[in-house]
């Protein structure tokens, strides 16, 4: 029996992102109007795929972006959007948030929603592989759900499919995943080889012709970076109102627990050094007040979150060991080491164990020896 590391103590708050600021609106920003909760029955929604949308009100408008997070640009939008005290929808790339974490953590932090949009951005309806569509859908979810935490209220079950590409059995998978589909009304074209001005007019012009809907951008483009002051500022003078998207919390927990673990290798690898990453990151934060020493108590066991660092079960003997296996089929341990000076941790009689992270002993955390009397769970 391997052991499924875990979520506990360590992960119930800390990792998460810190609260989103209060909002301190200068006089005439545009602001968001109002919050529209979207729940799972609602989906899937946007004309461009469905032929119909959420329920919004004439001159209301959705703002979404694809394809982040990336550094610059994606916090230039925050900052475009910060500014004008509205809220979006971040349909965010696996492998992206794998690489930056932290723009994702800062995006949750002020209040945007978190949805996903694939591992990797691939066209789903061009892949014929059930498998890789499935690694594909789940992937982006669970580096999402590695940075923040199930309980953040940022992270939703929306979801998009790359190029809108989608079929009725890519539709009902989602479904199945408890997964809501968001396609687009609007579409500004910032993904193609035009100038910033013309993403500009296109999506104003698009939206005056439908005048309401979901208005598509994406936050890796230099055009959507350009143009988003501006666009802000003639939405208030067309008199546009900005609705905030929000998912039901028991939506997103019916996604997550449904959320089928990628098993692709590499994906699996990356995932894995993602939750690594978060964990040393939490390692290296001040403790939590708690009982008595105003730290982790000693007698606390040390978890991380469920199937981060999650062994696969032994080949049987008459089948070969996948190429892309990388661990032996021990007991594996993951451990935040306590630091006891130089040279390598004692390993205490692990096996297999995984070294996350090193942080003082005042921080509350017992050395590999010591941890190892306790049994693993």
């Amino acid at each position: 029996m391997f052991v499924r590391c875990l979520k506990l103590l360590l992960l119930s708050g800390l990792l998460c992102a810190p609260p989103a600021l209060a909002d301190e609106c200068r006089p005439g920003a545009l602001g968001t109007s109002r919050v529209l909760e979207v729940p799972f029955s609602a989906g899937p929604v946007g004309k461009a795929s469905y032929g119909r949308t959420l329920p919004l009100e004439r001159g209301e408008v959705v703002l979404t972006f694809d394809d982040g997070p990336l550094p610059r640009r994606t916090p230039a939008v925050l900052d475009a959007l910060r500014a004008e005290c509205v809220k979006a929808t971040f349909f965010v790339v696996g492998s992206m948030v794998a690489q930056f974490p932290d723009i994702l953590r800062r995006t949750a932090a002020e209040g945007h929603t978190i949805a996903t949009h694939t591992w990797s951005h691939r066209y789903l309806d061009r892949v014929r592989s059930a498998e890789v569509r499935r690694d594909q859908i789940n992937g982006g979810l669970e580096a999402a759900r590695a940075v923040l935490t199930d309980d953040e209220p940022a992270l939703s079950p929306f979801f998009r499919f790359p190029g809108l590409g989608h079929s009725p059995a890519l539709d009902a998978y989602a479904a199945a995943q408890r997964l809501v589909p968001i396609s687009i009304d609007v579409d500004g074209d910032d993904w193609k080889r035009i100038t910033p001005a013309a993403v500009l007019d296109r999506v104003l012009r698009r939206l005056d012709a439908t005048g309401r809907g979901i208005i598509l951008l994406h936050d890796i483009q230099p055009r959507t970076v350009a143009i988003l002051p501006e666009l802000l500022r003639q939405l208030k003078a067309r008199r546009y109102r900005v609705v905030h998207m929000v998912p039901g919390r028991a939506d997103t927990r019916a996604a997550l627990a449904a959320l089928d673990a990628p098993r692709s290798g590499p994906m699996r690898v990356a995932l894995d050094r993602l939750g690594a990453r978060m964990a040393v990151q939490l390692a290296a934060r001040p403790p939590a007040p708690g009982p008595g020493a105003g730290g982790v108590a000693d007698e606390a066991p040390l978890f991380l979150r469920a199937g981060l660092f999650e062994e696969a079960e032994a080949p049987p003997a008459a089948a070969p060991a996948p190429r892309e296996q990388t661990r032996t089929p021990e007991a594996v341990r993951v451990a935040v080491i306590a630091d006891t000076g130089p040279g390598p941790a004692p390993r205490g009689g692990w096996s297999g164990f995984v070294v996350v992270g090193a942080v003082p002993s005042s921080a509350g955390f017992r050395p590999v020896a010591a941890a190892a009397a306790t049994s693993a769970r």
